[in-house]
């Protein structure tokens, strides 16, 4: 609505409901118009809060996500670290129980040597 516009609908309202009856309901629109200001204001003031509440709440679904994702690789790192450990346990283990039957069996009869140097 133009300027021009909003000149002649007040001149035409007090021209017909008289200075008093326009003056009286000037402030009623007024009034009106500030209700309807505070209360889109309020409106928008939820928006937005409800626009940060469901970031915080990505940003809180995210951090879970890669908390659990850590969780899952200290467990899987545990877990080749225990492999790990049990593998070179059994190679040790292999390779003593290797070296035990190339010292007790020098001899080429299968004997062992204290055994041959006693029964010389």
């Amino acid at each position: 609505m133009d300027f021009p516009e909003l000149i002649l609908i007040l001149f035409v309202a007090l021209i017909v409901l008289g200075p008093e009856k326009t003056i009286e309901l000037a402030g009623k629109l007024g009034e009106l118009l500030r209700k309807v200001r505070e209360t889109w204001d309020e409106l928008r003031y939820q928006m937005y809060l409800e626009e940060i509440n469901r970031k915080v709440m990505e940003e809180s679904k995210n951090l879970e996500e890669e908390a659990k994702t850590e969780e899952v690789l200290e467990e899987t790192n545990t877990e080749f670290m225990e492999e790990s450990n049990s593998l070179e346990e059994e190679t040790k283990t292999e390779e003593v129980l290797e070296d035990e039957s190339r010292t007790s069996q020098d001899a080429t009869d299968g004997t062992s040597e204290g055994t041959k140097t006693k029964a010389d």
